[in-house]
């Protein structure tokens, strides 16, 4: 979309990806189960009618996979969901009194949306944390955590947030330590 002087939008065309094109058309002929001649071209129909009807908007990327980050990330990631599976197993069968939760705000140092939804992701994905909303403009990250009772376990829970964040931020952001600088975080505020 543009803006014309009148402040009116009009439409500009984009070029149809026809790599799109191949791979739901791909998807299409593995759903129908047989690659028909009949197949091939109604998948290519409904993939071009899909993309020209539900265009999705341009998406600026300006990640850099850095391998090694990216090793310590997914390692770290993997034993903070075995280790809080393990945990909130015995929470479940333990005896003693219910287990109470909390619910608390942190706000992420990251400001691309994309590296903060993948922080969301993957601290939801690890039992005993459920992220209840993601305000990606205030960079606000609610979540409900399990097994929290008193201060001391809210700010462990705040600091594993927090580092998976920073892990992500290394993992792929060319800012990350810039963004992870103390200093900056007391500036915003």
């Amino acid at each position: 979309m543009s803006t014309s002087r009148g402040g009116a939008r009009r439409h500009t065309p984009r070029r149809l990806s026809w790599w799109s094109v191949f791979w739901l058309t791909a998807v299409w002929i593995l759903l129908w189960g047989s690659p028909s001649a009949v197949v091939v071209a109604g998948g290519v129909l409904t993939a071009v009618l899909v993309l020209v009807v539900f265009p999705l908007p341009r998406v600026r990327v300006r990640l850099r996979l850095r391998p090694w980050a990216f090793v310590v990330l997914v390692a770290r990631f993997l034993a903070d969901v075995v280790v809080a599976s393990f945990q909130v197993a015995w929470l479940t069968v333990r005896p003693g009194p219910p287990v109470r939760g909390v619910v608390m705000d942190l706000e992420l140092a990251g400001d691309d949306e994309l590296l903060q939804t993948i922080t969301a992701e993957m601290t939801a994905l690890v039992p005993g944390t459920v992220v209840v909303d993601l305000e990606p403009s205030t960079r606000l990250l609610t979540l409900h955590a399990l097994d929290v009772s008193t201060p001391r376990e809210a700010k462990a829970v705040r600091r594993r947030v927090l580092g998976q964040e920073a892990r992500v931020l290394r993992a792929f952001d060319p800012r990350a330590e810039e963004l992870l600088d103390p200093r900056r975080r007391k500036e915003a505020r």
